[in-house]
Formats: structure tokens, C-alpha cells, sequence
């Protein structure tokens, strides 16, 4: 038999779910059921509130004891959320001011909340006194936490990319690795964003006119804002050696993304292998129906790039004639042909997305306890179909047997003999 507080407890639960609860036990409903039983029925669901105000703060800036001033970030006054980033840059606005008990907050301060800071630890109201919850968090781990177990995020923070050319290719190789967690960036290209860019690039209209390294670089802020960027808007032939050459290392990686072959070879044989980094190239073929990665990095014998695709890479007058401008989605009488613009973007992305796999095996080559996910896989020079359909890709599109082919057995001759970039590596 149930107890009198077992009946209650069940009354109450049945009038909750039939939507009886407020007009039977509200304030002004009549004592019914015990007013204690009634309490500890309540404290069952807790005392979270659903409209709080969340101030989500480094640990950085909450641990400095000595630090008063403005906090940046994001204010999300709809949501009832505030974002403060530790590394401020010109795309944060003032959002919130810290202050000790003892000091106060300038009058002509445009701010949303302020954390007050006394003995008894941060208090946070906003300016319209509503009282704020301080979560703190810390910038890096928390951005990163995701990759936990696959990634090392303290490690990835310290390696390097240095990508030449970012244009559709580049660009989504960039968010890639940021969003991975790799910390330093170079940047080289010598382009403006276009409007014709935009529906294959990682970049839209609110980036128009600025040089694509600009861009990228907001880009990736905008995932890291602790993130070191360099950045070069000159083809990387003319970036001068002493310039780059201190960045690179074994925690570094070239990733040739332009658009001529020579300047991949130059980043691999005069930068990559003497510096010790590793080497990346992803292009696309005409209409981006299919595309090619190769790689060079150390201790695999590998030939270097002039060894392995030196017959295809411009002489040195076409080099400096057309290193502003080569199309590799489609020749001009091709294109004036075409009925759509020559590569779409989801095409470009499958390849680039094996190329950005690519890129995080060997920039891991050396992390302890790592496991790659396909360079064991794949041989030197991968080449990656999005179809195989002739009316596509011509007759080149018959070496691939079916669509999304990912080939693991095409290899170059053997190193060209007492090559002088090989026999350095």
C-alpha cells in the first residue's frame, strides 16, 4: 500500500504531465498537496535557469589577477552568449571590460557586461545588471578538443604550412589545417579575390578586392586567432630564400597549389629538401575530372620533383611569361567551349581533401605514437578521379576505370643519376 507521500508525489507527477500542475499547485492555487512535498518535488528538476547570460572567458585572462581593461570577442545578445577571444584583432569589437573592486570602468566605455574582480572571487553582471555566468575555458585546448586521440593538438600547434597559391585548391588545404590544429602558416599568392572565384573558393563576396592571402588569413584567425601568419604576394620564385628558408624544418611542409608546375618544382628542390621539410603538390586536370598529388619527404629514397616531372614543367622564358597566369581547368579554346566553368568546387575539394591527408601524415611523420591514415597506402604520385566520363575529361578519362578512383600503383623512373637536388637529400 502507498504512503500518503507516495500518493502525493504521484499526484503532483500525473498533473505535470497533463499539463494540470500550474493551475493545481501554482501560487495561487488552492493547499491541496503538502507545500514540503510540493518543495521537494521541485528540487528534483533542479535550479538551472534556461535564460541565464554565459560569458565564456579564457582562463588566461581570469588568471591574471593584476589584468583590468576591455575583453573582445562576440556578443550574441539573441542568444544570451558572450565570447571573449584572448588574441584580439580588428574583427573582435570591445565587448566587455575587467575591473577590481578598488577601480572602475571608464564612462565612455561601449561594453556589454563587466566582470567585477574582489576577494571573493569574478563577479559578472551586464550593463543592464543582469547577472552573467563566467565559464572559463581555455582558448587552445577547447578549440582543439575534438581532435583529442587523433591529433596531438600541443604538436600540431608547432608545425608550419607554407602554401603557394591559394586559390580554390589552396584555400580549402588552409581551412583544412587550421581546423586541424596546425598553428603557423606561410601564405604566398599574388591574386585578388574575383567575383568568378567565389564558387570554388573558401572566400566569398564580403572578401572581394582583397589579395587572397588576405583573406585566407582572416580565414584562418577567424578558426585560430592565436595562429602565426606570414604572408608573401609575390610568386614564390621571387620571395627571397632568406626570407623563408628560417621557417622551414622537419615540423614544416611546402604545398605547391598554384598554377604552374614550375613553381611547385622550385618549392620542393630549392626550399623543401634543402631545409629538411616535406613537400606536397595537388593540381587539377582539365575540368578538375580528375587530379594528381605528389609528395617528396625525407629518408625514402624519393626522386625530387625536376627528377620526377621536370618533362612537364615550363621552360624558364614560359615560367616568367605566364607565372601570373595559368589555367589548369581548361586550356582558353577549351573553355570558350564550355557550357559551365571549368572545375566545380566539389570536384577541386575530392582531391584536395586527399591531397590535405596527405599533408597531415607527413607533417605527423615523426609524432610518437601516430598512425597514418593513407600515405602507407599510396605511392609518390596519387592520382584522384571524380569521373570517368569522356564527355568530361576527353580520352584521358579512359585510364581510370570507374569513377572516385584513388590510384595506389603509379610510380616515376628511378632517380636521374647524380642529380645534384636527390644526392643532397
Amino acid at each position: 500500500m502507498k504512503s500518503n507521500r507516495e500518493r502525493q508525489i504521484e499526484e503532483l507527477r500525473n498533473s505535470l504531465i497533463n499539463g494540470e500542475f500550474e493551475a493545481a499547485h501554482g501560487e495561487a492555487a488552492d493547499e491541496t498537496v503538502d507545500e514540503g512535498i510540493i518543495g521537494e518535488f521541485l528540487s528534483g528538476f533542479g535550479s538551472y535557469k534556461h535564460h541565464d547570460f554565459i560569458a565564456h572567458v579564457p582562463n588566461g585572462i581570469l588568471d591574471s589577477a593584476e589584468y583590468c581593461g576591455y575583453l573582445y570577442g562576440i556578443a550574441r545578445r539573441d542568444t544570451e552568449k558572450f565570447y571573449v577571444i584572448e588574441a584580439a584583432n580588428e574583427k573582435y569589437p570591445q565587448i566587455g571590460y575587467i575591473t577590481n573592486e578598488n577601480s572602475t570602468v571608464p564612462s565612455d566605455a561601449q561594453i556589454e557586461f563587466i566582470i567585477t574582480r574582489g576577494v571573493d572571487g569574478a563577479k559578472c553582471e551586464t550593463t543592464d545588471a543582469q547577472t552573467v555566468r563566467i565559464k572559463p575555458y581555455d582558448e587552445q585546448v577547447k578549440l582543439f578538443s575534438r581532435n583529442s586521440g587523433l591529433l596531438e593538438s600541443a604538436l600540431m600547434l608547432n608545425k608550419r604550412a607554407v602554401i603557394i597559391g591559394c586559390g580554390a585548391v589552396g584555400s580549402f588545404i588552409a581551412m583544412q589545417l587550421a581546423r586541424s590544429g596546425v598553428g603557423k602558416f606561410v601564405l604566398c599568392d599574388t591574386d585578388t579575390l574575383e567575383i568568378h572565384n567565389i564558387c570554388r573558393h573558401q572566400c566569398g563576396f564580403d572578401d572581394l578586392g582583397r589579395y587572397k592571402v588576405d583573406a585566407i588569413r582572416g580565414k584562418i584567425l577567424n578558426i585560430n586567432p592565436k595562429a602565426e601568419i606570414v604572408t608573401f604576394k609575390d610568386p614564390i620564385q621571387r620571395v627571397p630564400k632568406d626570407a623563408l628558408l628560417p621557417l622551414l624544418g622537419c615540423d614544416s611542409i611546402l604545398i605547391g597549389a598554384g598554377d604552374n608546375r614550375d613553381s611547385s618544382r622550385y618549392a620542393c628542390d630549392s626550399l623543401a629538401i634543402p631545409a629538411g621539410a616535406s613537400f606536397v603538390a595537388a593540381c587539377c586536370w582539365t575540368r578538375a575530372f580528375a587530379g594528381e598529388v605528389v609528395y617528396w619527404t625525407s629518408g625514402k629514397g624519393l626522386p625530387c620533383y625536376n627528377c620526377a616531372l621536370g618533362d612537364l614543367v615550363d621552360s624558364p622564358e614560359e615560367v616568367e611569361r605566364e607565372l601570373s597566369r595559368i589555367n589548369y581547368f581548361a586550356s582558353d579554346a577549351d573553355e570558350a567551349s564550355l557550357s559551365f566553368e571549368p572545375g566545380i568546387a566539389v570536384d577541386i575539394d575530392f582531391i584536395s581533401i586527399v591531397a590535405t591527408k596527405i599533408i597531415l601524415d607527413l607533417l605527423n611523420k615523426n609524432t610518437p605514437g601516430y598512425t597514418p591514415r593513407v600515405i602507407s597506402h599510396l605511392s609518390q604520385l596519387t592520382w584522384i578521379c571524380n569521373t570517368n566520363e569522356p564527355k568530361i575529361g576527353g580520352e584521358k578519362a579512359g585510364i581510370f576505370s570507374r569513377p572516385l578512383q584513388i590510384t595506389q600503383k603509379v610510380s616515376f623512373a628511378k632517380k636521374t643519376a647524380h642529380c645534384p637536388v636527390c644526392d643532397s637529400a
